[in-house]
């Protein structure tokens, strides 16, 4: 494979077999779960502590990624999974072993996305660069993909330690698509042209907007199994509609992309309007029964978890001093939404009903899509 073309695969991959530890604990723990004595508020527990360990690893990571280069921070991170994925069957006896195993991943997970953000930004040619992180993230819905898909074929046969282990696998294989060379990187601007910085504010402003629509895909990822179940599925067709949003979100995300490379866009509307029409999807899902049900959330994980591709290509766009810096910040806010999201979410869900999780995350996302539309008004005028 050309540079590019590899780069692009490794950073998507990196980001999948990083956050399969969780994904696989989410899509599993109809297994997991009674096994360990635990219910939806510990699973939103679980999910919380690994995304929250990750945001505050995330910036300072971010900084050390631009120092010591993207290869190196993928290597790094994808040896640590694998590393983390096998001990899963071995170790994982009590609560406690789960915890301290989701920590050591979360906490390398930091690192990730920085690092194929700085690879995107340094080898992908400008013009194409909104499609490619838009390839580029579909790491973490490939990541529920792999784990709903694991649920029918592996975990309801063969149990979910040995779809740890598999998953343990798929990582170590990881290592041998990561470039063996940096590779020329793509033309930096001209000598008339300086390189755009976005305002501490306004990114801090899209931190903000970034974590409250993290709640729309958290509660697909990590309990969209679990909920497709209580609205009547069984496990196996649950698992593969887990696995029919992933690959939604994927095309969702690839397509949004390839359209703003087309007008020339700088992101910010794309996003919003991804996120708004994801609060009205996710705000219909308690009113639908059966195949609707169904088919809200496919089309939940297109809008409400079908913007974070076009997301860093506007941190990246309108940063591009260092990539991988500010994109570590607004990931920073990514995870905490990705804590407290399935904190809130699974409390809700124990003590009141999915429905009303449902309504919770409609909220968020709206919210989310305003503050983003707000930063975008501000920010566009002085980017130029």
């Amino acid at each position: 494979m050309r540079l590019p073309t590899r780069l692009v695969l490794a950073s998507v991959l990196v980001v999948t077999v990083s956050t399969l530890p969780v994904f696989l604990l989410g899509a599993a723990f109809f297994q997991i779960g009674p096994e360990f004595g635990l219910g939806p508020v510990h699973l939103g527990m679980l999910a919380a502590g690994f995304f929250l360990t990750a945001a505050t690893s995330s910036a300072p990571l971010g900084r050390w990624v631009d120092r010591v280069g993207w290869r190196t921070a993928m290597r790094v991170n994808v040896v640590v999974a694998a590393v983390v994925l096998a001990s899963f069957p071995l170790l994982a006896r009590s609560v406690g072993a789960v915890v301290a195993l989701l920590v050591v991943a979360a906490a390398t997970y930091g690192m990730a996305n920085p690092a194929a953000n700085l690879a995107v930004a340094r080898h992908v040619e400008k013009r194409h660069q909104a499609m490619i992180f838009g390839v580029k993230h579909a790491g973490i819905p490939a990541s529920t993909l792999l784990a709903g898909a694991a649920v029918p074929v592996v975990v309801v046969d063969l149990g979910w330690r040995f779809a740890y282990s598999l998953a343990a696998l798929v990582a170590i294989g990881v290592l041998a698509v990561i470039p063996r060379t940096d590779g020329a990187p793509v033309p930096a601007d001209g000598p008339g042209e300086s390189a755009p910085k976005m305002r501490s504010r306004l990114l801090a402003g899209l931190a903000l907007g970034s974590s409250l629509a993290t709640w729309g895909a958290l509660a697909l990822g990590a309990f969209g199994v679990s909920a497709a179940v209580a609205a009547g599925f069984d496990e196996g067709t649950a698992g593969w509609l887990l696995f029919t949003g992933s690959l939604c979100s994927i095309l969702g995300r690839i397509a949004v992309g390839w359209w703003t490379d087309r007008v020339g866009g700088r992101g910010f509307a794309g996003v919003a309007a991804l996120v708004g029409a994801g609060a009205l999807v996710f705000a219909l899902i308690p009113l639908s029964h059966g195949p609707w049900f169904a088919v809200l959330v496919v089309l939940a994980f297109m809008t409400g978890w079908g913007w974070p591709g076009l997301m860093t290509f506007t941190v990246v766009n309108a940063n591009r001093a260092s990539p991988g810096a500010s994109s570590g910040i607004t990931q920073a806010g990514v995870f905490v939404g990705a804590g407290v999201g399935p904190l809130v979410l699974g409390i809700v869900v124990e003590r009141i009903s999915f429905s009303v999780a449902w309504w919770v995350v409609a909220v968020m996302s709206a919210a989310a899509a305003l503050t983003v539309a707000w930063v975008g008004h501000r920010a566009v005028p002085r980017l130029g």
